[in-house]
This record gives C-alpha cells, structure tokens and sequence, in this order.
C-alpha cells in the first residue's frame, strides 16, 4: 500500500469543501479542544437517537479553525461516526481515524491534527454518561 501524502487531493478537497462543517438544529453534546503547535481549535457537537435499545449517533458536526489535514479529518470522521452505537465511537483509536484514508502515514508533529477531531469527539461523547 502506498503512503497517502498530507496534500493529497482527496484529503485536500474534504477540507476545501466539509459536508459535516457548520451546526444546525439540537444537539445533546458538545466537545471543544485546541491543538496548539498547529493552532487547530474545534468544537463537535453530537445529536443521538435510540436504536435497538441504545443510543448511536443521528449527527455529528463540526466547527472551528483547523489546518487542512485536521480539518479533513474532522470532516471523515464525523461522517464515520454517524450511525454508529455510542459505545463504538466511544472505541474509536487513532488508527482508525488514519484508516479513513487508506494508507495516511504522518510524523510526530502531525499526529495531533489526526487525532484532534477524535479527542473532542471522545470529550463530547464523555458528557453523555
């Protein structure tokens, strides 16, 4: 498999155009969290329903300033999530948000714009119980 570049095209045109980026209508929880050696600073909201006797994901949003690869991320990930049991966002790693991109690979110093989406994500989800 071969290593996905940050400036590849796909992950340059989810940031240039992020379906899940903005929030409209209720949420039951939100997140915030900032990545300081890149300046990202998000906000995740979740909305969940009831689904075979527990609660999953209806819609996940974003919003925030963000570099191109968190803000891709961001974007991948709260598509990912929705539909999803609550439980198994909650068991989201790292790898996973890398595997959104099939073949990611990224240093020391980009780590925190992958896994940025993901901890505030986990923050808003932590507020449920």
């Amino acid at each position: 498999m071969r290593a996905v570049r940050i400036d590849d095209g796909r992950i340059v045109e989810r940031a240039a155009h992020p379906t899940r980026k903005g929030f409209s209508g209720a949420y039951d929880a939100k997140g915030e969290g900032d990545n300081p050696f890149c300046g990202d600073a998000l906000e995740v909201r979740v909305a969940l329903e009831r689904r075979d006797g527990g609660m999953a994901v209806a819609r996940a949003a974003f919003d925030g300033y963000a570099c191109t690869l968190c803000t891709a991320c961001a974007d991948a990930l709260m598509e990912r999530v929705e539909g999803m049991r609550v439980s198994e966002a909650e068991a989201l790693a790292f790898e996973d948000v890398l595997g959104l991109w099939e073949g990611l690979e990224v240093g020391r110093t980009r780590r925190g714009c992958v896994e940025l989406p993901l901890i505030v994500l986990k923050r808003a989800l932590a507020l449920l119980q």
